[in-house]
């Protein structure tokens, strides 16, 4: 390590100096009260280091360099004119790497993570001042080259006159070199900076492509390359938002949907969607950004109008969308938000599982004991809204395995709709009809599954008795039971194709035929 030059006692001297002459009246030096101390310094680096240098997770600077490589940097002090210009030069570790009085760095050995810092600091404010810069310089006794470049990007899209930022990943992680070369396929669609800031150039093309490459720096050539789309700014003129939604189309929205994104066109076709202006009428319903409307999940119904604006014209255009109270809707069409599936039910070494399809699901059950199986059905939203006036019936279609199981021999299942919530501060909680396999009506249907249906009109729960007709309940459990399936030693499956609330038995009946099933009305 360097001796380090002591700021009180060089300050000391020049001053006593100075003080010295000025007593003798030399009009040839300045009062020290007059000097400019240094306020930063800055590291000035050779152009063929500036690429190699690159940023750790700390913000530090690092250098890579080779054993035996040597390197000279410069330096500026800021203000120009500063009266004190000298600086002094340390190696925080000279067995990996050293520094002269001039600035020039040599790699004596490392294994590519060992490092030795180099500062650089003024030597009229070098003491306590906090005036200094660092250089992290890495040292490697061998070269590691790159193998492979991974470019990654937030979107592969810009607009012209916007910027996005790039990443490259060198693999291996132990490579010496971790900084790339960056470059455009078309400078005129597109630039790119030393740091892999890319820039959208404008154009004559409302969407042009462009190349984006990182090259290793190594001698390896290993490049990696990403595709982006320049978009050109076009504002929207008009706006048309599709009504299959539309509440006046008699379209409800179940509050477990949570969102849904709207269809519209617009003129022209290809313009800049993002600057379409988004409103929602009540956001405690409903929220919307970029035709992307989400819903509540707080229990709050109602109509909520959405109105899309274009900026320039004035032009808009909205849609009145409705969240019913009370509606239960899933249908596993969106594998991204099952409301309903297993209950993670375990034992005996086996455990529920739950598989999507599109259109249904398919439950495993799991070892309850040695001669029965078990796999209850649940809702997992945080809370499953019911309104006994509006929506009395809860109905779900699915497998019962006492009928598909039955040449194995099933004899028995116990099927219950098990709850617990409120509704106007009264508890409302356990089986529903009061114990096992008490849905109200069963239809079979022709494909063999069952559509069992339970009515909060008429049906009392274990504890509290009667839903009122007239208020929204709150349940945070709301699942079917589905044990005691014997007897049998080995896991099952059932499928289960929809759960819904319904108002009448006859809208039941016409959902069943929608999907062209004919059924019989077995209860």
């Amino acid at each position: 390590m360097k001796s380090m030059y002591k700021f009180n006692i060089g300050f000391m001297a020049i001053a006593g100096l100075c003080t010295a002459f000025v007593s003798c009246k030399n009009e040839e030096f300045a009062d020290v009260s007059e000097a400019q101390f240094p306020e930063r310094v800055e590291f000035v680096y050779p152009d063929e280091i500036k690429s190699l240098i690159y940023t750790d997770e700390l913000g530090n600077s690092n250098l890579p360099m080779l054993a035996g490589e040597t390197v000279k940097l410069g330096y500026e002090i800021y203000p120009e004119n500063v009266t004190f210009k000298d600086v002094t030069w340390t190696s925080s570790n000279e067995s990996v790497a050293t520094v002269s009085n001039e600035g020039e760095v040599k790699a004596i050995e490392g294994d590519g993570t060992t490092f030795s810092v180099i500062q650089l600091a003024p030597v009229a404010a070098y003491s306590g001042s906090g005036i200094y810069k660092t250089l992290k310089v890495v040292v490697s006794n061998t070269m590691v080259q790159a193998e492979s470049v991974n470019i990654s990007s937030e979107s592969l899209e810009v607009y012209a006159g916007e910027t996005l930022q790039l990443t490259a990943s060198i693999l291996p992680e132990t490579s010496t070199y971790k900084t790339v070369k960056w470059t455009s396929s078309d400078e005129s669609i597109a630039t790119v900076d030393a740091n892999g800031l890319v820039t959208g150039i404008v154009n004559d093309k409302v969407n042009a492509d462009v190349t984006i490459t990182a090259t290793t720096l190594d001698g390896s050539n290993v490049t990696g390359s990403i595709e982006l789309t320049v978009k050109q700014i076009v504002q929207p003129q008009e706006i048309t938002i599709d009504q299959t939604y539309s509440v006046e189309n008699n379209y409800l929205f179940a509050i477990a949907d949570k969102k849904v994104e709207l269809d519209f066109t617009t003129v022209p076709a290809e313009c800049t969607l993002s600057l379409i202006e988004w409103k929602s009428s009540d956001e405690t319903i409903a929220t919307v950004e970029n035709g992307v409307v989400t819903f509540n999940q707080s229990g709050i119904f109602g109509d909520v109008t959405i109105t899309a604006t274009c900026p320039e014209t004035g032009n808009s255009s909205e849609i009145k969308l409705h969240l019913e109270e009370g509606l239960i809707r899933e249908l596993f069409k969106d594998e991204n938000n099952i409301t309903w599936s297993d209950a993670k039910q375990n034992g005996n070494n086996s455990s529920t599982s739950t598989e999507w399809h599109d259109g249904y699901v398919t439950v495993t059950t799991y070892n309850q004991n040695a001669t029965n199986q078990r796999a209850d059905f649940k809702c997992w939203e945080s809370k499953t809204w019911i309104h006994a006036g509006k929506y009395p019936l809860l109905a779900i279609r699915w497998e019962d395995v006492l009928y598909k199981y039955a040449d194995e021999g099933i004899t028995k299942r116990q099927i219950n709709l098990d709850t617990s919530g409120t509704c106007n501060g009264a508890k409302y909680s356990g089986n529903v009809g009061g114990s096992n396999n008490k849905w109200l009506h069963a239809y079979e249907c022709s494909d063999g599954t069952y559509v069992y249906v339970y009515d909060f009109s008429s049906q009392t729960f274990a504890t509290g008795g009667l839903l009122p007709n007239n208020s929204i309940a709150e349940f945070t459990t709301f699942q079917f039971k589905y044990a005691d399936i014997s007897p049998i030693s080995h896991q099952l499956t059932y499928n289960v194709y929809w759960v819904q609330t319904f108002k009448e038995l006859s809208d039941i009946e016409r959902y069943i035929e929608s999907e062209g099933l004919t059924f019989e009305k077995t209860k």
